[in-house]
């Protein structure tokens, strides 16, 4: 178990980082490691097995996290907005699928639980049962759609 968590945190925390730095690269690369790092993260979430039944709930900081969200927007230009089921026509201006959106929730979501982990003196299992609960309820949807999407643009640009 010890392995799983290990590396779950080492994925979580190299995702926290490249949003922290994103400025640093180019969207086209990020976006690509982004990608191997969300396939981690789902694989060892999936792997993680914790009481799911409790965990607690901190209120965001909602203007730091519209910034981030506003320089994720930015960052990723064109390749931002997406199609959601449900999501009708060509036009991109109709798209409610956002990377940005994703990435943000994402980036709160395993922050949050990084820091906990950080400040534990060691014990992981409070950011754990924290990020478990979490994917549960809310950032595994976030976490899928951002994969699907990435997964559809590196095939586009295989074509």
């Amino acid at each position: 178990m010890e392995e799983n968590y290990t590396k779950l945190i080492a994925a979580i925390r190299a995702f926290c980082w490249m949003v922290d730095y994103l400025e640093n690269y180019q969207p086209d690369a990020w976006l690509e490691e982004i990608r191997f790092l969300l396939a981690r993260i789902e694989v060892g979430m999936e792997k993680l097995e914790v009481d799911a039944d409790c965990g607690f709930f901190v209120l965001p900081d909602l203007d730091w996290r519209f910034s981030m969200f506003c320089r994720l927007r930015a960052f990723l230009g064109q390749w931002d907005t997406y199609a959601l089921e449900g999501d009708y026509g060509d036009d991109p201006g109709d798209f409610t699928g956002s990377l940005a959106d994703d990435f943000t929730d994402l980036y709160f979501e395993l922050r949050r639980g990084l820091d906990l982990y950080d400040s534990g003196g060691g014990d992981p299992m409070p950011a754990l049962i924290l990020w478990r609960t979490g994917y549960v309820l809310h950032w595994q949807v976030h976490l899928t759609e951002a994969q699907r999407q990435l997964d559809r643009m590196k095939r586009q640009k295989k074509r």
